[in-house]
């Protein structure tokens, strides 16, 4: 894998494509559970404000697939590199498109409002769970655009804009301030992925994981995973668990 072909990349234009981050069973497995996910989540939430059918917006408590992704090791490695491995799980949401749909995900926009030049706040994986090519909405990526806060015209947009085609099992990591844009689904079947948000360690994530996740969840996962979704970085809700001893404070040392 030429790794510094990716970093600069993501540096230059503000995404790039990981080819095979996880395999055709993993795909298999993955795209089953993200649709089972979909139906569950609106059965469960439809009747709150704000819900929608198309998008499920914490896959973790979900899909055991998704839980054994949180410790993918060419992701972290691509996190890393640009956050720094105390990086945390900001969300874990589906990427679906069904077809001739057209919603606000569709629309030219970024996932972050705020810009550091020359500072990573985030960075974004899009795992295809089909192949996504143009005629099913390959999302429209805008080269160089994560440097500026200024929306692009439609009129820029779509004259300089890429479609991230990719196969299934492939990955786009790109920078939350890149403006892009879902394309339309012109087939008769969703296409189907998952997104995975990472962010600093020190920054808020959508979810409180640590009190979210059901212990059988959170026992699943090594090391790595746990680092993931928070537990090194909890809040104390008491004095009690702010007094104890080092080892186990709820938040740990050198975390950045």
């Amino acid at each position: 894998m030429d790794w510094q072909r990716h970093f600069d990349e993501i540096e230059e234009r503000g995404f790039t494509i990981v080819p095979e981050v996880v395999s055709p069973e993993e795909v298999a497995v993955l795209r089953r559970e993200v649709l089972e996910a979909l139906e569950a989540d609106w059965t469960a939430y439809q009747h709150l404000p704000g819900k929608a059918d198309f998008i499920v917006l914490e896959l973790v408590h979900h899909s055991p697939a998704v839980v054994r992704l949180l410790e993918n090791e060419t992701m972290h490695h691509v996190f890393s590199h640009f956050l720094g491995d105390t990086c945390v799980l900001y969300s874990a949401t589906s990427t679906i498109l069904r077809p001739r749909e057209n919603h606000y995900t569709c629309e030219i926009h970024t996932d972050m409002p705020r810009l550091i030049p020359g500072y990573h706040l985030g960075l974004l994986m899009t795992l295809a769970l089909d192949e996504f090519t143009e005629d099913n909405g390959a999302t429209w990526y805008l080269p160089g655009s994560h440097r500026s806060m200024d929306r692009p015209s439609d009129e820029e947009f779509y004259a300089n804009a890429v479609r991230v085609t990719r196969n299934a099992g492939d990955a786009a990591f790109f920078h939350p301030r890149v403006w892009h844009a879902g394309g339309l689904n012109n087939t008769d079947t969703p296409r189907v992925g998952c997104t995975l948000y990472a962010c600093r360690s020190w920054m808020r994530q959508r979810f409180d994981y640590p009190r979210f996740l059901d212990e059988s969840i959170v026992g699943s996962v090594g090391e790595t995973g746990r680092r993931f979704l928070g537990f090194n970085v909890r809040v104390p809700t008491s004095m009690q668990e702010f007094y104890r001893e080092p080892e186990e404070r709820l938040y740990k040392p050198n975390q950045g």
